[in-house]
């Protein structure tokens, strides 16, 4: 079954346990401690932090993290992200929850982080990926059963780095 917390699923939290290793960040990582850097907007959480995920990514890049892994493990709906907000005491407007533009903040900010060598693991409904700096080595998909969507895993690793990153 489905669950809100992605690496209880005993498959999901297997592959994260077989790819983690030296700095990690994670910017949504509710209560879960399976990172080095964890942060999540929700303060009642156990993450370090609780700041939007683009600026806590942000900050760690402004305090030269070079991390080895990265989870990406966003709300994977619209809806999500409305009750992510909601759960934080604030208003998600639709830019937050239509745009996408918090996947693409999140992503240009975790290419940032990263170095040739590192790897991403993403969570979500589609495989998008990081793009073409990165190689996909592994894809997990995991069924829930009936009505729900399927959890799509991936595992990428950066094979290049631009010299400069448009800011």
């Amino acid at each position: 079954m489905p669950n809100a917390n992605t690496f209880d699923v005993k498959v999901i939290g297997d592959l994260v346990r077989a790819n983690l290793h030296g700095v990690s960040v994670d910017p949504f990582a509710r209560n879960k401690r399976w990172a080095t850097h964890t942060n999540d907007l929700n303060p009642l959480t156990q993450a370090e932090h609780h700041m939007q995920a683009p600026e806590f990514l942000k900050m760690l890049v402004a305090q030269g993290v070079q991390a080895d892994t990265v989870i990406f493990d966003p709300p994977y709906s619209p809806r999500q992200i409305a009750e992510c907000y909601a759960a934080s005491g604030l208003a998600a407007d639709m830019q937050a929850t239509q745009s996408g533009r918090l996947y693409k903040d999140c992503r240009r900010e975790i290419l940032r982080l990263c170095k040739v060598g590192s790897k991403v693991l993403s969570f979500g409904w589609n495989t998008v990926g990081m793009g073409p700096m990165f190689e996909c080595e592994e894809i997990l998909l995991v069924c829930h059963g009936g009505a729900h969507n399927d959890t799509i895993c991936m595992v990428e690793r950066m094979t290049a780095k631009q010299a400069e990153l448009a800011v």
